[in-house]
């Protein structure tokens, strides 16, 4: 692949020009998620460029989200990323669905772990309380993009009537089948941080251990206020995006001022209120 450069000086940097030709011609030939891009030998041949210059700009790109290496096989086009606004309690099917993309499901695992059994996930269930466990793999346009795992109530898996074939029937919702049963979500507490996938997450995701995921821990309760749902989910950095809009509650009213006269309401937050529900 033979891509116009800008030589001589004054001109931007070789490699940040190769990213934006790349970026342009996988724009322009409308590839699609998972198609291969050429090696970075052959970039650095047709183009009279060093290796180490084709790799600045693979990793300028996957910087961006638009393309992932798999050690081995090479450099390939990444599905767009999938923009979520926070607060959000749809879906992950109805979530892709909106975005115009097709969403899929592998179920990995259904365990149900009885009050006080061992190797039982830590959650905010007590302990005497009887869950199941779902985790599944969270596919795109048929491309892996993250791992989810819920804990949930065994008595409302029972209500749901929800087992391990139920669970990993295509387009099975768990969120629409609480609702056909009446119960309904009305709040959450939702947390993220940056991580990177160890062994086990990398080898289903199929990327390189070590490879930035966002996880995800929510929980998850009804209009009683009744805990129904307990999700750790890990998601592909490059691949999901959160999106939040904000504003202050009093416009034109500094911050400082908000916490002098505690005008809001303020609940628990950053890293010291966030390390308890980060230990699963």
């Amino acid at each position: 692949m033979k891509v116009a450069l800008e030589q001589g000086r004054g001109g931007p940097p070789m490699y940040l020009q190769l990213a934006n030709a790349l970026q342009a011609f996988i724009a322009e030939e409308q590839l699609q998620p998972g198609d291969l891009l050429p090696s970075e030998n052959a970039l650095a041949s047709e183009n009279h460029l060093s290796r180490a210059t084709v790799i600045k700009a693979f990793d300028l790109l996957i910087e961006r989200g638009l393309i992932s290496r798999r050690q081995g096989r090479g450099t390939f086009v990444n599905a767009r990323p999938m923009e979520r606004q926070l607060p959000d309690f749809t879906s992950f099917s109805e979530h892709v669905h909106g975005l115009g993309l097709t969403p899929g499901s592998e179920l990995l695992s259904f365990d149900r772990f009885e009050p006080h059994a061992s190797g039982r996930p830590d959650s905010s269930f007590t302990e005497d309380q009887a869950v199941v466990s779902v985790e599944r793999l969270r596919l795109v346009d048929g491309v892996p993009v993250g791992i989810h795992r819920a804990l949930v109530p065994a008595d409302v898996v029972d209500v749901l009537g929800m087992d391990e074939q139920t669970a990993a029937a295509p387009g099975f919702s768990f969120y629409q089948s609480l609702q056909t049963h009446g119960i309904f979500l009305a709040s959450g507490e939702e947390t993220l941080r940056a991580i990177n996938a160890n062994a086990s997450d990398a080898a289903v995701l199929n990327v390189d251990e070590g490879t930035a995921l966002i996880e995800i821990v929510r929980d998850s309760r009804d209009t009683t206020g009744r805990l129904v749902e307990v999700v750790r989910a890990r998601y592909l950095g490059s691949q999901y995006l959160y999106h939040i809009t904000f504003a202050p509650s009093n416009p034109g009213v500094t911050h400082e001022e908000e916490d002098r006269t505690h005008s809001f309401p303020r609940s628990g937050g950053g890293l010291a209120a966030a390390a308890q529900r980060m230990r699963r």
